[in-house]
């Protein structure tokens, strides 16, 4: 049974295309790229050690400032939201990868601690620790 799963709510949702051709108008368009509406979501990694899972986000060029991490009951959050200013005078001819704002959610199990999340950044990952709760065990009940 798995403890920690990613949570798409586009999946949940109604766009009200009404064609295919609508579909791929509003991804490829010039517009949409512009505004990484589709295709600005890090890649995750989720492993699961003995003691927790560790959700790791691709998200090179930022400061741990930069992230916000919420828990909203079994929801767990990683969004980054950020004014992108040039700092020198040139202008992109092409930007394949610019996070400039995302929104990556998890869905939690009880099983977890939800309290002890803890979160790292380093050399471009964002790590977040989730804990799981001990597990009891089968044992025999002795009758006195």
């Amino acid at each position: 049974m798995t403890l920690l799963t990613t949570y798409r709510p586009e999946r949940e949702t109604d766009y009200g295309l009404n064609t295919i051709s609508e579909l791929f108008d509003r991804i490829f368009n010039d517009e949409a790229r512009a505004s990484n509406q589709y295709f600005a979501i890090p890649p995750a990694n989720i492993r699961e050690t003995e003691k927790d899972f560790r959700i790791e986000l691709s998200v090179p060029g930022y400061q741990k400032s930069d992230f916000n991490i919420e828990l909203d009951e079994h929801l767990l959050v990683i969004s980054l939201e950020r004014d992108e200013k040039s700092k020198d005078n040139g202008e992109y001819v092409l930007k394949e990868f610019n996070y400039n704002q995302f929104r990556r959610s998890f869905r939690l199990s009880d099983r977890v601690k939800k309290e002890d999340i803890s979160a790292k950044y380093e050399n471009g990952v964002l790590t977040v620790f989730v804990p799981k709760k001990e597990q009891l065990t089968n044992r025999s009940v002795e009758i006195s």
